[in-house]
């Protein structure tokens, strides 16, 4: 459960924390201004070398495959990446409550620039912002800024979007494709396929008999059963497993973006 003393991932996240701790100590905004853009920065920095444990998959896979509520809360207790993913949420909400209250805080350029990356891997709905949006609209309050030229760069930086692969998941493995791992998305797609199959050709066989019965028969009742239940499972994992792949493309974005540009905040 805790943080490799190794982990450089989290060293990287660290060595960033600081220099922005700096900078925002040098900023001149009040106590309050910056004390929310340290807590969200905490956030957006929270950042480890991605590992899941044997337990944590095994109950995801048991909770997928039973749709018990309890499985499922225990699957959620032990998947730290699931935390991962909502960090960044929590972070733009802090940001964009910090612009709102304080709308000329003197760290509201550093507020923009930030929340432009952080809005690449935010999943809860209802934030009247995006990267887009919040990238131009620091290029527009603030022309000729090294932050707004590092904004305009940073737009057009590669990224993929969380909202962009659940919706490709609908097919299992096609979010892992979007998100540039053709290898797990093909292997995920054909696990689907497999366990469709099983389903749908014993429903068939099923169908076109006269006369069925459990003790001649079961052997098509067992088959639908593992494939949908095999269906289920992928499914679910492979939902979680997209959000992941996007989470690490937009990561390994940023950070060479931040080798290119070793003057970004």
């Amino acid at each position: 459960m805790l943080i490799p003393r190794g982990d450089d991932t989290y060293r990287r996240a660290i060595a960033h924390y600081q220099r922005t701790r700096q900078l925002v100590a040098a900023s001149f905004a009040s106590d309050d201004d910056q004390t929310m853009f340290m807590q969200a920065e905490a956030m957006f920095r929270y950042r480890f070398a991605p590992h899941r444990s044997r337990g944590a998959l095994f109950a995801e896979l048991l909770a997928s495959a039973t749709d018990l509520p309890m499985l499922e809360a225990v699957a959620g207790s032990l998947d730290l990446f699931a935390l991962r993913l909502k960090t960044n949420d929590g972070a733009i909400q802090i940001w964009e409550s910090l612009l709102d209250r304080s709308p000329t805080t003197p760290l509201r350029a550093l507020a923009l620039y930030r929340l432009g990356w952080a809005y690449r891997n935010h999943t809860v709905t209802g934030f009247v912002g995006s990267t887009d949006v919040v990238f131009d609209a620091l290029g527009r309050e603030f022309p000729g800024s090294q932050l707004a030229q590092l904004g305009l760069a940073a737009k057009h930086s590669p990224h993929k979007s969380p909202t962009t692969a659940t919706a490709w998941s609908i097919l299992p493995g096609a979010g892992q494709i979007y998100a540039g791992e053709t290898r797990n998305g093909l292997v995920r797609l054909g696990i689907a396929v497999a366990a469709t199959t099983a389903v749908i050709v014993p429903s068939v066989i099923a169908y076109q008999r006269n006369n069925l019965s459990f003790g001649g028969d079961w052997p098509l009742l067992l088959t639908g059963i593992a494939g949908a239940t095999v269906l289920a499972v992928d499914y679910t994992n492979s939902y979680n497993d997209a959000l992941r792949a996007v989470l690490e493309f937009n990561e390994r974005s940023e950070r060479a973006f931040e080798d290119e540009h070793p003057d970004a905040p």
